[in-house]
């Protein structure tokens, strides 16, 4: 498969301003007359993949997995945007006592299963007993008992923590374990493993990309190496005679750092803790573990957030060519993300993590992170059951839940979508549609496990200012990287740029579109659509369509004129050859004068004739 284009080199600068300056008439190709371009300001295309889950959320990706595919499809701007209690550790699991397959803390369970028995066991075994406990914990402790085959090749048999809501996976930057081990049977032919599975990563320094992993191994070698072609990195620990407890003290970040020197050691996830033994030669390896705890120094969101910038910072010196913005998802309401303003991110009191789900605590959280000057994200909407749209509902209703963006390109098909953001269009609901990336894994953006859009924006450069003024200001387009990778811009009149609301006593207004590089075969639609603020009493949309072939969208843009009526907002689509969509554009609206301060409009949106 060929790397797509880069978004962007189907024009330069100075023919892309030429284009979003010039007179609109039909056919229409001069320079722009003073009157026209005025508000007109000077910005650039921009790719930006709004929505990242990197090493502190619950997934195996790193952010070095993330800029490596943002690096490889040229994408200019990165939002980090972990889980808001995830950065912080809030409501994470603190101890474990092993006092049976499933226990709790706060409510919230933390089971053992089984996820490794090798082939050459004859036996592999663990339980829970009263005798021996680690003498500083209470209650019972887990035996791991295993015995191998004859034969020369390990056999592994191990068990995972697994914890409600994954509360024990966030990177590992600042956190320490402690675990009591009493290794009754160790030695030469039968080991003691703690092994910490972190996160995935490209192809560097001769390791071939995957999954990397931590073992703390008791019984075998004492220092520290490699196997598995660099990936797993080895621990060796001495271990004391067969009734002498011992506490291990682990510290996963300085590990990495010393194994793996050429990366950054706090972009690294806690993805899962196992513990087992191992033996070969027909030797039988048994060890008890007790008393197992999770130390971390994060203590508020602020702490989160800073650890977050501190791995970010890490990597602008290795990724000069892409500008990364920490953000963040919030998680126990209905998601939001929040981009910009003063980082302050909520402070949580109820440690059991339960979501509220409502509709009053999703409106408060917007609330709460405007006072903080943050554009807010509505985040993977759920349009709701088919026929009632549900989502077009909520989103009229409520003035866009007061929000600023909704993600529209989140699936890969994405019609229904389009037709509830479509209904919010026609009632004067002005938010700003983009795509999102919503990526745990990192391995491959293009892949069709996950939706893959990215957004585009117009704006002054790629400041978090600028970029979110573009946001709230609609200058933004999504957009499929795989099947296109052009621009899309609108204009009415030559300076009502997309995103904007134009309230004007003309009727008939002149429309251009950019769209560049558009696909083989594929096609340009326009979509005007009735902006009558029609409310919940119609909740449908009024468009109508006309689709122009990509031969005929001559030097990237067209051009036509759009009859104003009583309202009616314009918004354009890239198709492929097949008809799917891969492009998105912002509309723009063009309203009669008369509704001037009774339709509420955004100042950064608001345009009026004079």
């Amino acid at each position: 498969m060929s790397e797509p284009a880069r978004p962007g080199a189907g024009l330069d600068r100075r023919r892309l301003l030429a284009l979003a300056g010039g007179a609109l008439g039909v056919g229409a190709l001069g320079a722009p007359s003073p009157a026209l371009s005025r508000g007109l300001s000077r910005s650039d295309p921009f790719s930006m993949a709004m929505h990242l889950h990197g090493s502190f959320s619950e997934g195996k990706a790193s952010m070095h997995a993330h800029l490596h595919q943002a690096e490889r499809l040229g994408v200019d701007i990165v939002w980090w945007t972990d889980h808001d209690f995830r950065q912080s550790a809030y409501g994470y699991r603190k101890a474990v006592g092993f006092d049976g397959d499933r226990e709790l803390e706060d409510g919230k369970s933390w089971t053992w299963t089984e996820t490794s028995a090798g082939p050459d066991l004859t036996r592999s075994t663990h339980a829970f007993v009263a005798d021996p406990t680690s003498p500083d914990e209470p209650g019972l402790a887990m035996r791991l008992d295993a015995t191998a085959a004859g034969g020369p090749r390990w056999s592994t048999y191990l068990l995972e923590g697994v914890a409600w809501n994954f509360t024990y996976s966030t990177s590992y930057i600042d956190t320490t374990l402690t675990l009591d081990v009493l290794g009754e049977r160790l030695g030469p032919d039968a080991h003691l493993l703690v092994e910490i599975g972190s996160s995935y990563r490209p192809a560097t320094a001769g390791r071939p990309a995957g999954e990397y992993r931590l073992q703390y191994r008791l019984g075998g070698g004492i220092g520290r190496w490699t196997e598995d072609s660099g990936r797993l990195g080895v621990i060796g620990i001495p271990a004391a005679g067969g009734t002498t407890w011992q506490r291990l003290r682990l510290d996963p970040c300085a590990d990495h750092a010393a194994l793996w020197p050429d990366t950054v050691a706090g972009d690294a996830s806690l993805k899962y803790f196992r513990v087992g033994v191992r033996a070969r030669n027909g030797a039988t390896a048994t060890a008890v573990v007790d008393r197992l705890r999770f130390h971390r120094e994060r203590k508020t969101p602020a702490d989160g957030s800073e650890l977050l910038l501190s791995v970010v910072r890490e990597y602008r010196d290795r990724y000069p060519g892409i500008t990364q913005h920490a953000a963040a998802e919030i998680s126990l309401v209905d998601h939001l993300n929040a981009f910009g303003g003063d980082g302050v991110l909520p402070t949580y009191t109820d440690p059991s993590l339960i979501k509220d789900e409502s509709l009053q605590a999703q409106l408060a959280m917007v609330r709460f992170l405007h006072r903080h000057g943050a554009v807010v994200s509505i985040n993977h909407p759920s349009p709701g059951p088919r026929g009632t749209e549900q989502l077009a509902r909520r989103l009229v209703s409520t003035s866009g839940l007061g929000a600023d963006v909704i993600e529209i390109g989140t699936t890969r098909s994405i019609e229904t979508l389009i037709r509830q953001y479509d209904i919010a269009a026609r009632n004067a609901v002005f938010l700003t549609a983009c795509g999102t990336t919503d990526n745990h894994d990192g391995i491959d953006w293009l892949g069709e496990i996950y939706p893959r859009w990215l957004t585009g924006v117009w704006a002054g450069d790629r400041s978090v200012r600028s970029t979110c003024t573009a946001l709230l200001a609609g200058r933004a387009w999504f957009y499929d990287p795989l099947k296109w990778s052009g621009e899309l811009d609108l204009r009415i009149d030559g300076h009502v740029p997309m995103g904007g609301v134009l309230l004007t006593r003309h009727d008939l207004v002149d429309l251009t579109i950019t769209a560049t590089a558009l696909p083989a075969g594929g096609s340009l639609e326009l979509v005007v659509g009735r902006c009558d603020r029609a409310g919940l009493s119609a909740l449908e949309p009024a468009n109508r369509s006309r689709v122009v072939p990509a031969g005929q969208v001559t030097g990237g843009r067209w051009s036509t004129q759009v009859r104003r009526r009583s309202g009616v907002y314009v918004r354009a689509m890239v198709r492929t050859a097949a008809g799917a969509v891969v492009g998105f554009s912002n509309p723009v609206w063009v309203l009669p004068a008369r509704l001037k301060g009774r339709v509420p409009v955004p100042g950064q949106r608001r345009y009026v004739d004079v």
